[in-house]
Formats: structure tokens, sequence, C-alpha cells
């Protein structure tokens, strides 16, 4: 039951009438002598008292405010509403508040509690100290409650900063590290300050930058976005701070000049308002910013503004002394014990050292000693050098050694092992220690793996090919004079092979280098696999390899005989197809070979006659291997002068181009071929064969290509001047190397809009060796080609292994039947019937057919029987000059005509 107060008390308020409240309600009271209070005076008197007082009812209504309570709500003298409270306080607390009325009136015994409230702005809280009392009707059962309520915020704001003040001083006591003080401080204060995010910023040695100090419930992202921003009149509160030495406090970030080039930043976070601090030094210096944020607009109070002020007082003491602290240490580590000093130097050496005793006894060692041999950290007994090298050695006997000499040392190179684990070389320098108290020796320890390993890639980058790993010309050459030394002493032959790859160069330029590189690194394996252990393989650059055998017999037949077998099985082995990145490539050696014992006088003069023999190889159709024949050594020396000349020939314009005329079925002149011959100055006319297979090994093809379409333009142009001369057409032959071009196209373009040629009469000519490699590219080039107006022939149709698919694909006007059908036509049925398939194969694909080589007017006839469209031969006119086929004139279409 509730226990009633033992004295009667009569109350009357005006509140309480005006609620229905019975006046003359009377508490039990033992002095009835007194007088009550009349229910004005009441009034009064409950105004008077300076602490907040309600009274409710049992719905929770409000029945009556003192004038302090009115004050702090803000009512005046506004009539009384049930929830007059509701205005102050947000829904949830009003929910709360109403929870805490039920227990007092349930239980009907006073009630207290310190809440932490927010007011209705929903930015403000406050920390409220609550007293409920209820008040008994005349049956004893609870009618009003009765409250009081005190604000303790800042009284708790005290009590807390005090409690912080304290733990910030023990801290520093403590020796705690600058970062935990500021860390823990920080905590404090924003448990003290709920709506707080917290910053401390310190001022760089620099006095011009910030550093990121603290900031534990700051975001990392906007901190780091902070660190090492340069202060100044306009950088933000801290920036701004610290470079006025002045409190700035902004109250609202999106509207302030100062937060201009930062606001995007801090708004981006939800930081709407920021005060800071200076932070100084007890000489007044400025050592950073204490910054305070929220995430919504306000200003400080004056209860706030001191808390923060105090803090950064606090924090400037913190950071004064961590400061001070840091000195002192820089100044100890400067005075230490000169031993130490020393030792600190010798242990931040690479290499070990360690001192030992004439007996070989280790007495000292640095870090890198023991790590590097696992050296025992804890004391015991002395330990033998010796325990640790791989190998025997007599320390003590080495030292003995170093005693004898005057100052030098003595280094030995072997190797170390650690317990339990591989050895590894070192290199140990032994010297005395002169003027030590008892005989000692200093011992530098160095590990020389990495040397070993730099040693060794220096050899292997001087002596063997980076791409293929084989020896390079430097080891190969070496291994040649030991070879003919051996051979010589011994008496048994050895043998030299000198490989080149057919076609190399084509494939890089059609495929790439990469894919060329791929294909090399397959050869040297291949290679590797054809001979014995003793022998070598090597690679001289470019597509060149050398394969050395050694110890072949004493009788020169059957050493050639070996060494011909050995070159068949590379022939072999060579000659399979290669997978090149999704590529399936066929390629071929050319292999030049000489046998030695002792009649060859220098090494240089044995390589040049297997290249020697290796050319004579590529003269037999390439894919074969040959000897060294003497015959061919002018022959030889002919082809490398010619090489050198061709470039010097383009330069004097010593080239120049041949006409061979085409005809139609009636004799009728089509146009003609254009031809290249080159007129040397001491050689006379030197034919295409001679020079054509120089120019594309040695790249000088791209130039002379280029030169012959310009002048074939030149001349289609001077030709559609002529009335009688104005439809012809002109055949230019084009080269693999040419069409590889990634400018190829835009060279036609150049080529036709220089010389105003008509792009519709000039005809390109490719052959079906072309074909084999990225067709792809091909059918785009030439479609692009074609799109300027220029006609494609494809020369030599037949001869090669062109896929009929593509020919489909292909934008070809014309195919050509190779000579070597038509010389035969009339003897060969073979021949016939291949000639008969292309006219058919032709006119079924829409093509034009052309023969060339026709020599006699019987194979002009039976051409034209098989319904071949046009011809080109000796028959009709032999390649001449423009001059020349213009001086000649037209062939009369009536003696070229088939049956005369």
């Amino acid at each position: 039951m509730p226990v009633r107060p033992p004295w009667p008390v009569r109350c009357k308020c005006s509140s309480f009438l005006d609620h229905g409240v019975n006046t003359a309600t009377v508490l039990t009271m033992p002095a009835p002598s007194i007088s009550p209070i009349p229910p004005d005076d009441l009034q009064r008197l409950l105004d008077a008292v300076p602490v907040p007082l309600f009274v409710k009812n049992a719905q929770g209504e409000v029945l009556f405010l003192n004038q302090a309570w009115r004050n702090t709500l803000a009512l005046g003298d506004a009539p009384l509403a049930p929830r007059a409270d509701a205005a102050f306080f947000t829904p949830a607390q009003m929910a709360h508040f109403a929870v805490q009325d039920r227990v007092a009136f349930t239980q009907g015994q006073p009630l207290s509690s310190e809440d932490l409230v927010w007011q209705a702005d929903a930015v403000h809280r406050r920390r409220m100290h609550t007293t409920l009392a209820p008040v008994f009707d005349a049956a004893g059962a609870p009618q009003y409650l009765v409250g009081t309520t005190l604000d303790i915020t800042e009284q708790r704001h005290l009590e807390q900063q005090a409690r912080s003040e304290l733990k910030l001083l023990e801290m520093l006591v403590s020796q705690a590290t600058l970062s935990d003080i500021m860390h823990s401080f920080i905590r404090d204060f924003e448990a003290t300050f709920p709506d707080v995010q917290c910053s401390v910023l310190l001022l760089d040695e620099d006095g011009i930058h910030l550093r990121h100090g603290a900031a534990p419930s700051l975001p990392a992202a906007y901190c780091a976005a902070l660190d090492g921003v340069a202060i100044g009149p306009r950088v933000g509160s801290c920036g701004t701070a610290a470079f006025t030495g002045k409190d700035v406090l902004v109250a609202d970030i999106a509207k302030d000049a100062l937060w201009d080039d930062f606001r995007e930043l801090a708004l981006g976070y939800g930081l709407k308002a920021c005060w800071s601090i200076p932070i100084r030094s007890s000489q007044g210096h400025t050592l950073g910013t204490f910054g305070n944020y929220y995430h919504h607009v306000r200003a400080p109070s004056e209860a706030e503004l001191q808390a923060i002020q105090r803090s950064a007082y606090l924090l400037g003491l913190a950071i004064e002394r961590a400061r001070h602290a840091q000195k002192l240490e820089a100044h100890r580590r400067a005075l230490e014990d000169g031993g130490r000093y020393r030792q600190a130097i010798l242990d931040s050496m690479v290499d070990g050292l360690l001192t030992v005793n004439p007996l070989g006894e280790i007495l000292t060692h640095n870090n890198a000693a023991g790590a590097m041999l696992d050296l025992p950290t804890a004391p015991g007994p002395l330990k033998r050098l010796s325990d640790w090298l791989a190998s025997p050695t007599d320390i003590p006997a080495l030292l003995a050694e170093v005693d004898a000499l005057d100052h030098s040392g003595k280094t030995l190179e072997t190797r170390a092992q650690r317990h339990g684990s591989t050895s590894f070389p070192v290199s140990l320098s032994f010297s005395k220690i002169p003027h030590a108290s008892q005989k000692s020796y200093v011992v530098l320890l160095r590990d020389i793996t990495q040397q070993r390993q730099d040693e060794e890639e220096i050899r292997r980058l001087a002596f063997y090919d980076p791409l293929t790993g084989l020896p390079n010309r430097r080891l190969l050459l070496d291994r040649v004079r030991h070879a003919m030394g051996n051979a010589a002493r011994l008496q048994q032959h050895g043998a030299l092979m000198f490989l080149d790859l057919d076609h190399f160069k084509l494939l890089n330029d059609t495929l790439g280098h990469d894919v060329g590189d791929e294909l090399l690194q397959q050869v040297a394996a291949r290679l590797c696999s054809c001979v014995r252990e003793g022998d070598s393989v090597a690679r001289l650059g470019g597509d060149e390899f050398v394969v050395l055998l050694e110890g072949l017999s004493h009788q020169v037949g059957e050493a050639a005989t070996h060494a011909e077998a050995v070159a068949h099985k590379i022939l072999d082995t060579l000659s399979q197809p290669y997978s090149l990145r999704q590529h399936s490539y066929s390629s071929t050696p050319s292999i030049g070979i000489v046998v030695f014992m002792q009649d060859h006088k220098s090494m240089d003069d044995l390589l040049k006659k297997a290249d020697v023999a290796m050319y004579q190889a590529k003269a037999a159709g390439r894919n074969t291997a040959r000897f060294f024949d003497p015959v061919m050594q002018a022959a030889v020396a002919t082809h490398a002068e010619l090489s050198k000349e061709i470039r010097l020939g383009l330069q004097r314009e010593e080239f120049v181009l041949h006409y061979q005329v085409q005809v139609d079925q009636k004799g009728r002149s089509l146009g003609a071929e254009a031809l290249v011959r080159w007129q040397h100055p001491t050689r006379g006319l030197v034919a295409p064969g001679q020079f054509i297979g120089l120019a594309e090994e040695t790249g000088m093809i791209l130039p002379l290509g280029q030169w012959v379409l310009e002048t074939a333009c030149a001349q289609l142009t001077a030709w559609s001047q002529q009335p009688a001369t104005a439809h012809w057409t002109l055949a230019v032959n084009v080269s693999a190397s040419q069409l590889a071009q990634t400018e190829f196209v835009s060279n036609v373009d150049t080529a036709l809009r220089h010389s105003g040629a008509p792009a519709t009469q000039l005809k390109l000519e490719i052959t079906e060796s072309m074909l084999v490699n990225d067709m792809e590219d091909l059918i785009h080039k030439m479609a692009s080609i074609q799109a300027l107006g220029v006609g494609f022939s494809l020369d030599d149709f037949g001869t090669g292994y062109s896929s009929l698919s593509y020919l489909k694909r292909l934008p070809l006007s014309q195919l050509k039947i190779d000579q070597s059908f038509v010389r035969d036509v009339l003897t060969d049925p073979n021949d016939a019937v291949i000639a008969r398939t292309v006219v058919a194969l032709g006119h079924s694909l829409g093509l034009n057919v052309i023969a060339e080589g026709v020599e006699s007017a019987a194979q002009r006839d039976a051409l034209a029987d098989m319904g071949c469209d046009a011809f080109q031969g000796y028959f009709f006119g032999r390649p001449e000059s423009a001059h020349d086929l213009a001086a000649r004139g037209c062939p009369d279409p009536l003696d070229l005509a088939p049956g005369r």
C-alpha cells in the first residue's frame, strides 16, 4: 500500500480548478493549529520555485506548470493545453515519459530518473533529472503526479570534462603515445557531447601544412583528403584557424565563404557545421587545431565554446610534451654509448661480421652473420666457425697464415651451410684486430649467391642467344676453334653445317615478328633433337643456324656420309608442319655442309665455305643440302656484289620497264604487262631472275616494287592520251612483301593520284604463293584497292595450292594460265586438260582468262578453241621498251587472229 504523508495539506490553484479538481482535499496532518495556505498564495509560491514543477493526472495530461516550466517551454501566459510539453520533446521522448508516469502511478511511490532527451527540434539534446511523486485521494488511490525536472546537462559536462582531463594527465605521466592520448581524449569528448565528431590536425614542421593527428569517428576518406592541406585565410575552419591563430566558428558550411574550396567535400559526408580552435604551445605557438563537426547547422553555446577551448589547451600540453620527448629521444640517441653505436653500425651491415680467437671459435657476430649462418643467440659454449662450413677447412692454420702477414688479410671462397638446409657460396675475408687485449681476428662473411647468379647471367648473355637459348656466334667460334684443333690432333674429321630457313622473311612480313620468333624457338628445339650430345647447335642471328659435328671418321668419305645423314634427318625434321598461334605453317631449310680436318686456315674460311654451300642449296631449289663446291665461290662472290649494287642501282635510276603486249582472240592489242629490267653500267641488261630474289632477301623489293608501280602508272597515263593506245590496260606484278605492308593500299592510291592514270586500266598481278598466309588481310586489302577501280589478275594459276573456296572470295577479274602448261599444251594431254580446266573454272567464276608464254600459232589456236580470252607471249611480241613498242606499232589483228 502507498504510504501517505502524516500531515494534511489543503491546496487550491486555478490550474487545478480548471480541471475540476476538488480543492477541499485534505491530507491528515497532526498540527491543526496551522492555517492552510490560500490557493492564490500557493500559486505564487510554486511559481517562485526556480525548479521546473508540473502536475499531471492519471491520463498523463498536464494540469499545472509553474513559471519555471512555462519559461522552459516558452509558453508565457498562454492557456495550458493537456499536452503542453509535446511541443518541446520528440514523440519518442513523450512516449518514454508516459511509461515513467505509468510506473509511478502503478507503484504509488516516488520515482527518479536521468535521461538524455532530444528537444522537438531534433537538434538539441539535454540531460534531465526528473523526480515524480504520486498524490493520493481520500481513498488512498493515486490521483495526481507531481514532478520536478532539473537540467543537469552542464553539470554532467563539467564532471565528464574533469574525468577526461584527469585521464589525459595520467596518460601524460604514464608516457603514453601522443596518438593514444589524442584518440582517448577525443572519444571522451565525443561521449560528453554525443552529437560531435572531433578532429586534431597537427601543424607540420614547415609551419605550412596540416597533418592528420586523430579523428576516430570522422570518415577515413575525409581525413585523408585533408591530410597535408596548406593553411591559409580561406581553408575551411581548421586551415583558417591555424593560419590566423584565432577561433573559427562556422555554423553553416553550406553558406560560409571560408569553405568555398572544401564545401563539396564536407557536405558529401554530411558535415554541416565546424568549429575549430587553434592548439597552442605554452609559448603561444600554433601546434595544430581542434575541430568539432556537426551533422546539422548550429553555433556553439558559451558552455560548449569554453569546453572546446579548455580541450584545445589540454591537447596543447600533450602535443608539446610529445614533441619535447621526441627531441629528448633524439638527443639521447645522439649521445649513446660509442660501443652501442658501433654495434648498431655493424648490425646495419648487409655482410656478416664475426670475431674469432686463434682456435677459430666465434666470439661475437653481427645480425647479418647470425641470420646468414643461423648462429645461436643464447649464451653458451664457444662454437667453431668451421662447424658452419660445408667443406673441411683448417681455420686455425689459416689464421696462422694471417699472423704471418704484415697488414693484409686472406680471402677464402667456400660453401657455408645452415643447420638442416642446403649449402650456399660464401666469401670469407680474415684479418687481424690490432691492439686487442687478446689475440683475435675479424672475419668478413659475404653471401655470394647473387654474385654467382649474376656471373652466370652475364655468361649466358655473352655466349647464348636470348631467344632460343642456343650458343651464339661468340661461343660457336670458340667451339669451332677447339673442334679444328681436335680434328687436326686426333686425325678425325668434323663437319660444319650452315642452315637458313626458306622464305622466313615472308613469314615475318605477313604474320609478324613475334610469330617468327616462335618458329625460331621451335626450329632450335628440333635441331637439338637431331644431333648427338657432344655436337653443337648455334644460332648466328635471324634465321641462320649452325650445326657442328665432331669426332667423325678419319676417312673423308665416311665423314661426309655421316654428315649427309644428319643433314637429311634435319631436313626431314624441320619440314614437318609447325603450329604457330593457331596457324599451321610449313618451313624448309637450305643446308650448306663443309667437312674439315686440317686443310682449313681459319674459322672464318670454314664458315664462308659453309655459307657458299648453303646458297648452292638454295639455288638447287631449296629444302636440300649441298657440300661446298669451289666452283660456286665465284658465283657467290657475284651474288654478294649484286646485293650491294641493287640499292645503288635504284639511286642511280638504272632500272627500266619493258612491256610485253597482250592481245584478244582476234589479235587486237588489249594492253601490256610491265616487266622490270636492270640496265647495269658494267654487266649490261640483267634479267629479273638474277636480282628479284636478291631484292626480296635484302628488303629492297619494297622500294623497287613501288618504283615499278609509279613508273607503270606514268606510262599508263601517257598511253591514255594517245587515241591508238587509250584503251590499253597495264598489268603490274606485286610481291608478297608489298602486299604485307599495312600502307600498300595507300601506296597504290598515291601512285594513281600523282600520275593521273585511269585506275580502271591498271591491273595488279599476284601469284598463288601469296595466298598461303593471312588470307583475310589479303582479301581486305584487295577489296580496298578494287574500290579504287583497279583490277586483279591471279598469275601462274594452277602451279600452287590455292583453295577454291578462297578463290571465290578473292576480288579477281582475271586468271592467267602459267606458261609451264602452255609450253606443252599441244603434246602433253595433262597440260591440255589443266589449261581447259582453268578456262572453264575462270569463266564459271565470271573471270577473264589469259594465257602467257604463247610462242606459236598452234598454241594460240588450241587455247582459243578452249575459250581462252587473251594471249601473251613471244608469238605476239617480246618485252620491249615503251618507245620500241610504240615505234613498232600494234600487231596486225589479221596476222595474229586464230587460223592465220
